[in-house]
């Protein structure tokens, strides 16, 4: 499974953020950082996103991972989070197949 990590700051605090990101918890062995990737546009807030993935049978520990990650980009003013579950195609098929939509859910902080 995936889950995609966005947060959004105004441009005047990349400098908080970048410390905020150098101090953030170690992933749990079961939750694989596949990549972060920076949105910096000159006039506009600047955007990440980081990508993990993780077996279903960690799901919870994922999702308590993340929490607590986006928890501390939050305290920095004016930034702004999300979390959202992302599927593959063919998993996306097997959820139609079965008609279990209950594991989409994002989270706004």
């Amino acid at each position: 499974m995936i889950k995609i990590g966005f947060i959004r700051f105004p441009q005047e605090m990349a400098d908080q953020v970048a410390d905020c990101y150098t101090r953030l918890p170690q992933a749990p062995k079961e939750v694989k950082i596949k990549e972060t990737y920076v949105y910096d546009e000159s006039g506009e807030d600047a955007r990440a996103f980081s990508i993990f993935e993780y077996r279903t049978a960690h799901k919870a520990l994922a999702a308590e991972y993340l929490e607590t990650r986006y928890q501390l980009f939050s305290k920095i003013p004016g930034l702004t989070y999300s979390i959202e579950n992302w599927l593959s195609v063919g998993d996306a098929l097997a959820v139609v197949g079965t008609g279990d939509f209950n594991s989409h859910f994002s989270i706004h902080g």
